[in-house]
């Protein structure tokens, strides 16, 4: 196996993998054989040592108890896709990917992929650059190099138990990893390596529409997302909005947004207008606790949970800690952040968001087209030209129509929060 540390440089216009790591495909051959041998011999030991996780384990496979997800571990290594001869061309290392894939399907953000889509993105005539076709191919921004480095541990894993089971990574958690670009890779400089921010979790985020609501005194856990709803339909949602603030243009600017926007082939989801106080305090409660690293932080974060409930005079009948101890806990937090898609919370804004006064939405846009022209309520006329391979294609990713928009739809485009816009006005 190839184990050569993914630390290369392969975009140095944002420094995405660091600096300066040559590849060395002669080191690779040299050494190639001899390095399969000794590792076949070490994960055989580890096997029989029970040192490896095994098919059926939470790290591979099914999931040991229904408590314990599967994960994916990912590293910045190749173990399996030869690295590339040329980082700039990585359409080799796609179709090899896709060839190892075969008719595993793979759920990423909402996109189903298998081996023979990979190979036909690869292979794919034109001059359009392989990150182009990549992220028109799949309606996402993908970060290609990120990508790629995903796949090689999915293949990785494959024999360990996972594959051939489900594996779904949703749009936070890509982004979290670094497979999608996230908005510190385009607004504070600060790109998202993949392999540097923990395990991915690869199973099935929980539909609300498939839960019963929790009941008074029911522990965290995804249940909760079915008490204190939001409209579930878009123009249950848009009139929501209108209603709460008679009078307001907040409504009519956004739903003329999503009019253009759809017309010319973006894909638009408004996720959330007016919001309940206490939805707003369950969604801040379950994003804070998923992110726990250890049992002291993860108390210290129940302690802040009960003080606010009952200082901003609460009556939320949720018990927050799990009798299976912090593990369990943080692993329900997680499941009920992701069922609420909640992607970035502050005490704050629990206490007092825009939302709970209409003056907010959770909006997303993607595969937004290579040339984009909107119409202003003020006349103006905005054209923006999407098509640099650098473009992410991404609505809350593109800084010149983020600022043009709040210059001239008067909206505050919250850019650490992913879906977040304001009223402005």
């Amino acid at each position: 196996m190839a184990c050569l540390t993914k630390g290369f440089v392969l975009s140095p216009s944002r420094g995405k993998l660091g600096e300066g790591r040559a590849w060395s495909a002669s080191a690779k051959r040299r050494g190639g054989v001899a390095i399969a041998m000794a590792m076949m011999m070490v994960v055989a030991m580890a096997l029989a040592l029970g040192l490896l996780a095994s098919a059926g384990s939470p790290a591979f496979g099914e999931p040991a108890s229904g408590e314990s997800p599967r994960v994916l571990r990912p590293d910045r290594r190749f173990d399996v896709i030869p690295p590339p001869v040329d980082p700039e061309n990585l359409a080799p290392s796609l179709g090899f990917a896709g060839r190892r894939l075969a008719d595993w399907s793979i759920q990423l953000a909402g996109v189903q992929f298998d081996g023979p889509r990979l190979e036909a993105l690869a292979q794919a005539p034109g001059p359009d650059p392989l990150e182009v076709r990549v992220r028109e191919g799949f309606g996402r921004p993908v970060d290609l190099q990120d990508f790629i480095f995903f796949l090689d541990d999915l293949l990785r894993d494959g024999p360990l138990g996972l594959r051939g089971a489900e594996v779904w990574v949703t749009p936070s958690r890509a982004r979290r990893a670094g497979i999608l670009l996230h908005p510190d890779d385009i607004f504070k400089g600060r790109p998202r390596r993949y392999g540097d921010h923990g395990s991915i979790s690869l199973d099935p985020p929980q539909p609300q529409v498939d839960l019963a609501p929790a009941r008074d005194g029911d522990l965290l856990g995804s249940a909760w997302a079915m008490r204190y709803r939001n409209p579930s339909q878009e123009e249950q949602a848009l009139s929501a909005l209108a209603g709460i603030r008679v009078g307001a243009s907040f409504a009519s600017r956004i739903r003329g947004l999503i009019d253009q926007l759809r017309a010319q082939g973006a894909q638009v989801y408004l996720n959330s207008t007016v919001r309940s106080r206490e939805r707003g305090y369950l969604m801040w409660g379950a994003f804070v606790l998923s992110q726990a690293a250890d049992e002291e932080d993860l108390l210290a974060g129940i302690e802040v949970l009960e003080r606010a409930r009952g200082e901003w005079e609460l009556a939320v009948p949720i018990q927050w800690q799990h009798p299976g101890g912090w593990q369990a806990t943080r692993e329900a937090a997680r499941a009920m952040a992701e069922t609420y898609e909640v992607v970035y919370a502050t005490e704050a804004g629990a206490r007092a968001s825009d939302h709970y006064t209409g003056r907010a939405v959770d909006l997303v846009v993607l595969a937004l087209p290579r040339q984009l022209a909107l119409l202003a309520p003020n006349g103006e006329i905005g054209r923006f030209d999407l098509s640099p391979p650098r473009a992410a294609r991404d609505l809350s990713l593109s800084p010149e129509v983020i600022e043009w928009l709040e210059e001239n739809f008067d909206l505050t485009k919250l850019r650490s929060d992913y879906p977040h816009w304001s009223d402005a006005e």
